[in-house]
């Protein structure tokens, strides 16, 4: 015997349903205030492994077992969208997902009715009443039981390209999902999502091709380690896959210098170098300076002006050399928080 309420009542079953798994082991109580009460035959103690909580706002309101032990239906009374009945495997421990109906307008009824379901003797149909807000009209459902289940998994190494990934540009994590039994009637998708620094955020689902191949997209938005999780949350037929994580590391997006300049130039008519800085990833921020220097044939390197780039990523560098002979000019930018430095050099004859 067990007493489920205190000396004051508080605590007591709000009973709405009762039943019996098939082998007998379990007992099942629809609750309206707890939810799915799943406890031990023997003294009524709980099951080890409860039933997953009903939909926010659901109220039980029935349970039945299947004669063949394979499932458990439970109904409930809610609003709106929200599912009246749920249909899974009876043992609590295989972890399916349930199958969710929600009943909803004139010609459903908008709840299962306490004591409302029932399986046939073979198992194969699940019948559920259900009834209006007001409880004065009835409807009588016959649902199939879910399809027979098979087991997935993912298969291989997960690959990224590209293989050294920078901020700002996309990622694609390639691999391959294996689905036993029949092939599924549309194509089914693997769910990810990314763990860095800033927390975890869900990644675009991707579909997964009918040879089981599939590529998860994602633009990472800050430097360092990045860890992608991959779920295969099952379907009609198919068991959830074990979750595959693969871990990157992030780097900073490259940039680029181009110079464009004379072979020969005059002291008096001076040296033109028109460039352009391009960079992955992130657009470059504005008022990019470059450093220039210039060497001259004696080795003696001076600063010039800083080169100011434009909003198209283009400069200009002008210059009055000072000696005759092999000059060197290195433009260089020393990058920011997402972008690398990068540099380049030009040689200029310079004459008369």
């Amino acid at each position: 015997m067990r007493r489920f309420g205190d000396s004051a009542g508080k605590g007591a079953l709000q009973l709405k349903d009762i039943a019996v798994s098939a082998d007998g082991k379990r007992v099942a109580v629809a609750d309206a205030a707890y939810g799915t009460r799943l406890l031990n035959a023997g003294d009524l103690s709980d099951a080890g492994t409860p039933y997953q909580a009903l939909p926010e706002g659901a109220r039980s309101s029935a349970v039945a077992f299947s004669g063949d032990g394979k499932y458990v239906a439970r109904g409930a009374a809610s609003t709106g969208s929200t599912a009246d009945l749920l249909v899974q495997p009876a043992d609590p421990a295989d972890g399916v997902t349930p199958f969710e109906f929600a009943f909803e307008g004139p010609l459903d009824g908008n709840r299962v009715v306490p004591r409302g379901l029932d399986w046939s003797k073979d198992g194969k149909r699940l019948f559920a009443v259900t009834t209006s807000t007001a409880g004065s009209e009835y409807w009588l459902h016959i649902i199939q039981p879910p399809a027979a289940q098979y087991d997935s998994r993912f298969t291989g190494a997960l690959t990224t390209t590209p293989s050294r990934p920078v901020v700002g540009e996309p990622l694609g994590i390639r691999g391959r999902l294996e689905l036993d039994g029949p092939a599924p009637a549309e194509p089914v998708k693997v769910a990810a999502v990314r763990k860095d620094a800033d927390g975890t955020q869900e990644v675009a689902a991707a579909k997964v091709a009918a040879d089981g191949s599939f590529t998860v997209l994602d633009v990472p938005d800050r430097l360092g380690e990045a860890t992608y999780t991959l779920r295969f949350l099952g379907d009609v037929t198919h068991r959830p896959a074990e979750d595959v994580t693969v871990t990157v590391d992030v780097a900073k997006a490259a940039t680029a210098i181009e110079l464009t300049a004379p072979a020969e130039a005059t002291r008096a008519g001076g040296v033109e170098i028109t460039g352009s800085l391009t960079g992955q990833g992130r657009a470059l921020p504005a008022g990019i300076e470059l450093k220039v220097t210039r060497t001259d044939r004696l080795g003696a390197t001076g600063e010039l002006t800083a080169a100011r780039v434009a909003a198209d990523g283009t400069f200009k560098i002008k210059d009055l050399p000072g000696k005759k002979g092999r000059t060197v000019y290195a433009v260089s930018y020393e990058g920011d928080a997402l972008h690398e430095g990068s540099s380049a050099r030009a040689t200029v004859k310079i004459t008369g």
